[in-house]
């Protein structure tokens, strides 16, 4: 199998696939899941579309980043849109290619990084990349998404906070079963991500807080990001201006959450 140069690459090349697709089969709210004993369910896609339908897309192109096996293109496509997919996976890449290769709407399937896409300037209407964010080096992947969308278009995200609740013992499981996989996994500093892309000229359309872990397949949400809190869910306008800014890192391997109870253990 080839792939791309990239020490992250092989983690999600070698029994990820199966295991998340085990996860998003079972999805949703209000019961353990039985892939990963003690966890709660992962979302489902009902949850996304619900966003996507509040808060539609610009008509035109959608690039998924971390595509995956192309779970979200059905949905796509069932809004017109002309669809394109990367993800670090070989593996995840040629699933998607079998599934949807060739089918009308589908454009450019390609194994490629977050913070380095294949694409030209200003070459999408619309970006999307969730439940996958919070793998990528996030200042950069931002700078990345904000160079391929067109200005004005619009840019959907989800992450991980760096500062949830002390009991959520959930969350707190997770991390630490992340870090012992070896699972390349970093939680985002909200206030400094959301005032880069402010300050890249981006304007915030919706914003979505899940208190706990658990709460976004249920979509048990509020409207503010208030610390201490898991999940987050930005719908994001880009700029007027075309340009691919200069962040300064906004996240971390380990929670603020973590390492103050590491430091109090």
């Amino acid at each position: 199998m080839t792939g791309i140069e990239d020490p992250r690459a092989a983690y999600w090349n070698e029994t990820y696939r199966k295991y998340w697709q085990e996860r998003v089969a079972e999805a949703g709210a209000g019961a353990e899941s039985q892939v990963q004993k003690g966890d709660a369910r992962t979302e489902g896609d009902w949850v996304y579309e619900r966003v996507f339908a509040a808060h539609p897309f610009r008509p035109g192109r959608v690039l998924d980043v971390g595509c995956a096996w192309g779970r979200m293109f059905p949905i796509y496509r069932d809004h017109g849109l002309a669809v394109s997919g990367v993800d670090i996976s070989q593996a995840m890449i040629e699933a998607a290619r079998e599934g949807h290769a060739g089918r009308e709407g589908i454009e450019t399937l390609e194994v490629a990084t977050a913070e380095t896409l294949p694409f030209a300037d200003a070459s999408f209407d619309n970006l999307v990349c969730i439940a996958v964010f919070d793998a990528t080096y996030q200042h950069l992947a931002a700078a990345e998404f904000l160079r391929v969308l067109r200005p004005g278009g619009r840019l959907y995200l989800t992450g991980k906070n760096d500062r949830y609740a002390a009991d959520d013992a959930l969350a707190l499981a997770a991390e630490k079963g992340a870090r012992g996989k070896g699972h390349p996994n970093y939680f985002t500093d909200v206030p400094a991500m959301r005032a880069a892309l402010a300050g890249a000229g981006c304007r915030e359309v919706a914003t979505y807080g899940f208190a706990r872990r658990g709460d976004f397949a249920a979509f048990h949400h509020s409207t503010t990001l208030d610390a201490p809190f898991y999940e987050w869910f930005l719908v994001l306008e880009g700029p007027e201006v075309l340009h691919k800014p200069d962040f300064a890192p906004f996240s971390s391997d380990h929670s603020r959450t973590f390492r103050d109870l590491e430091a109090r253990s």
